[in-house]
């Protein structure tokens, strides 16, 4: 049975590095694991003259689509920010209109907004995002809990 990564946290918490090195272990440890990255899809549907969400039905339906891709056969990290409980429902119910033999192992990033806001001045262009929204996520935030759904093995916290 493969395993779902689904990371949380706001923008600059660290969530891509966070996955990039963790695929480098996995695979130093002889592993295979897919990663999915929800902006990568956008930055490839996305015109830099379009606004950001412009595309998002499409965007969302291309990240369910590789994920689903992967998951029968290899562990997958999906890259987003699933800020609270209905995003990541709406994340698992349409993965599990494809698939659905999986564990969920959910990535909480503990991280404070001044922090966050700090990272995000390394990123340019559409990578980064306005200080207030950041703060925004912060503010929204909801860690998962194990009640969220029964295939959730172990909720990972870092800081």
């Amino acid at each position: 049975m493969s395993t779902l990564y689904i990371l949380c946290g706001p923008s600059g918490c660290g969530k891509s590095t966070w996955a990039h090195n963790f695929i480098s272990e996995t695979e130093r440890l002889g592993g295979r694991i897919a990663y999915v990255s929800r902006d990568e899809i956008r930055y490839s549907i996305v015109s830099e003259e379009e606004d950001y969400f412009s595309h998002e039905k499409e965007v969302f339906k291309h990240f369910v689509k590789a994920i689903v891709h992967y998951l029968p056969y290899d562990d997958v990290i999906a890259d987003a920010t699933h800020l609270n409980e209905f995003s990541r429902r709406k994340l698992t119910q349409a993965i599990d209109a494809y698939y659905d033999n999986y564990e969920i192992v959910m990535v909480v990033f503990d991280v404070d907004a001044n922090t966050c806001i700090e990272r995000n001045k390394n990123r340019e262009g559409r990578a980064n995002v306005p200080d207030t929204v950041i703060r925004n996520m912060c503010r929204d935030f909801r860690a998962p809990t194990l009640e969220d759904d029964d295939r959730i093995i172990e909720i990972k916290e870092v800081v």
